[in-house]
């Protein structure tokens, strides 16, 4: 049985780029094929390969990466402009297709919250990088076979956080 980990932002990264001036509230769909944001900043900072504020955005380098293990992410391309620096990065925001992936051991909190994911291991062993369905938290997990390819590759701005997995066959 593979692995699978959610892929959460590492927080050890000081000075790290916060884009803003995205709109939010309309999704992806808001957004134009290119956007053009600029970054303000007072000295350098660090451009890591995964963001997840104010959106999920990838670099160009972890993108090429991950459309290989799902085909049916949408994209954007977000310029990241530092005028100061005269710097522009690339990055993708994307909208990745849930899928039915939490197996009844999953527990939840009152207001819905999710409390312990445990994945079907029936549901997800055709998947190597998706969202959930079915929980209010955006999360993002990957499969052990994708997490080697952005750790060889040196990608950083994440950690991975090894996810239960349960059998969905019955005895």
């Amino acid at each position: 049985m593979r692995d699978y980990y959610l892929l959460t932002e590492d927080r050890r990264i000081s000075r790290k780029v916060q884009p803003t001036g995205l709109p939010l509230e309309e999704g992806i769909e808001a957004l134009l094929p290119v956007t053009v944001l600029e970054v303000r900043s007072e000295g350098s900072l660090t451009y890591p390969d995964w963001l997840d504020r104010p959106l999920y955005m990838l670099s160009d380098r972890m993108k090429s990466i991950t459309a290989k293990y799902n085909l049916g992410i949408r994209w954007k391309r977000v310029d990241l402009i530092d005028r100061q620096q005269n710097d522009r990065n690339v990055y993708w925001i994307m909208q990745v297709p849930p899928v039915d992936a939490l197996s009844a051991g999953s527990e939840f909190h009152q207001n819905g919250a999710l409390k312990r994911m445990v994945l079907d291991y029936e549901k997800v062993k055709r998947h190597h990088f998706f969202s959930v369905q079915g929980i209010l938290e955006p999360y993002i997990v990957v499969s052990l076979d994708a997490a080697e390819s952005f750790l060889r590759r040196g990608l950083t701005g994440f950690v991975l956080q090894k996810v239960e997995i349960e059998s969905g066959r019955q005895p």
